[in-house]
């Protein structure tokens, strides 16, 4: 149960990331990055409920917003504190699997 919740987190902020990519005047460039990545957060997040080693794409999408913050340097603040949160608040809760999740539950 913790596992799908867990997953169904990294759904709502692959949701926001989409989201957030509207929200900020970005280059086209990184607006594309932004959108394209919060997709793949929720796609793979919704796929890792059945199969949960695809839980790491969930990491590498994470990781990949942090580290494509540097690809573009015409961010604004909020833009960077966003993406750097979200980023690492994806690749974190996929780092939980079913073996821990059970664990933390109990």
């Amino acid at each position: 149960m913790l596992n799908r919740n867990l997953r169904l987190l990294n759904v709502a902020l692959g949701l926001w990331v989409v989201l957030s990519s509207f929200l900020w005047p970005r280059d086209t460039g990184n607006v594309a990055n932004v959108w394209i990545t919060g997709v793949i957060i929720i796609v793979s997040a919704l796929l890792a409920i059945r199969l949960p080693n695809l839980r790491f794409v969930n990491t590498a999408a994470g990781v990949w917003l942090i580290a494509s913050m540097f690809a573009w340097p015409n961010y604004s603040s909020p833009m960077v504190w966003n993406d750097a949160l979200v980023g690492a608040a994806a690749a974190l809760t996929s780092l939980v699997g079913p073996e821990h999740a059970d664990m933390i539950a109990s």
